[in-house]
């Protein structure tokens, strides 16, 4: 689900000359956002509960933080993106909620879902091949939680900007 603008409009020539930033998101045109300046972003996306839509989970992450001027936080926000999301695929139930929503302080990463089972850290042995995800969030972000609903769980974290 792209994030896009209508204010400039450009043609493919134009795209391919954007130089990559982080994370191998497209840097806009025009000037980069300070964090006084940004305001509150946020973007909702729900889908299926399905692993390819781990990688489209990542993708919204990489094109709304280019678009909103914060690509410095590509890389860690995607990996945070992928360890709540593909929980949610394996642990969850029902359609998958994610929201990203950037202040000046921080980007909040949310994924709901219809689940019961609450996220529980484990520790992970060398051999493992999962069982890694929330260790590395609680690495990454500033704190993460749960709040539970009737119909359901939100797991948030919030990535600090500075």
């Amino acid at each position: 689900m792209p994030v896009t603008s209508s204010a400039h409009l450009y043609n493919a020539r134009q795209a391919d000359q954007q130089r990559a930033a982080p994370g191998g998101a497209r840097q806009r045109p025009g000037r980069t956002l300070e964090a006084a300046d940004r305001g509150a972003w946020s973007v909702t996306a729900t889908f299926p509960p399905q692993p390819r839509n781990v990688g489209r989970a990542r993708q919204l992450t990489c094109t709304a933080l280019a678009a909103w001027g914060a690509a410095d936080l590509v890389d860690s926000a995607q990996l945070v993106v992928s360890e709540l999301v593909t929980n949610a695929v394996r642990y969850g139930r029902g359609a998958i909620s994610i929201t990203l929503a950037l202040t000046d302080a921080a980007l909040q990463i949310s994924v709901a879902d219809f689940g019961r089972e609450l996220p529980q850290a484990r520790e992970a042995g060398e051999e493992d091949s999962s069982g890694r995800g929330l260790a590395i969030v609680t690495m990454l972000c500033e704190e993460w939680s749960v709040t539970t609903r009737l119909t359901g769980k939100t797991v948030s974290c919030w990535l600090d900007l500075s």
